[in-house]
C-alpha cells in the first residue's frame, strides 16, 4: 500500500491500495480524522482546484518543486498543479517516467560479444524502473483523503 501526505490549501493523503477497505480498515477511520475526497479516477480540474493555491491575481495554480512549498505560479490547469505537488515529494501521478529496460540478448556475460558491464548496466537499469514504478501511483486503485 503506498501512501503520501501532501500540505496544500488542504492537507490530503493520497493512499493507493487494493481494497479501499484495506486502507480504512488499517488506519481507523471510525474516528473521523480523514474524509474520503475522492476516488483517484474521479479527480477533475474542479476537485483539484479546491484544495491548491491559485494565485488572485493571474488565476494560475502553483507550480511545487522539491523542498519549496510552492515556488511560482504558472500552471493554467489544477490537475498539472496537483501531479507537480506530488513530483514534489519524488512520487509520480498515473505513469512511470521510466520505461522498462529491454534485457541484453546473451545467456552468458561475455558471450555474444556483450560484456558483464551490458549485464550490470540492465540490472541498473531494471532497479530504477522498479523503484519509480513503487512510488507511482496509479488513479484507479488510489482514494484522496481530507486530514481533518
Amino acid at each position: 500500500m503506498k501512501q503520501l501526505e501532501l500540505e496544500l490549501k488542504k492537507r490530503l493523503l493520497i493512499v493507493e491500495a487494493e481494497e479501499a477497505n484495506e486502507f480504512i480498515m488499517s488506519k481507523g477511520m471510525k474516528s473521523g480524522t480523514y474524509i474520503v475526497f475522492c476516488k483517484g479516477s474521479e479527480l477533475s480540474h474542479e476537485i483539484a482546484k479546491g484544495f491548491l493555491h491559485e494565485s488572485i491575481h493571474t488565476g494560475l495554480f502553483a507550480h511545487y518543486v522539491i523542498g519549496i512549498p510552492v515556488n511560482t505560479y504558472c500552471y493554467k490547469s489544477a490537475l498539472e498543479s496537483f501531479i507537480s505537488a506530488i513530483e514534489s515529494k519524488g512520487y509520480y501521478w498515473g505513469r512511470s517516467p521510466i520505461a522498462e529496460p529491454n534485457a541484453p540478448p546473451f545467456i552468458n556475460p561475455n558471450s555474444n560479444g556483450y560484456s558483464e558491464n551490458d549485464y550490470v548496466d540492465y540490472r541498473y537499469d531494471l532497479h530504477q524502473f522498479y523503484e519509480a514504478k513503487s512510488r507511482t501511483f496509479n488513479p484507479e486503485k488510489t482514494l484522496i483523503f481530507e486530514i481533518l
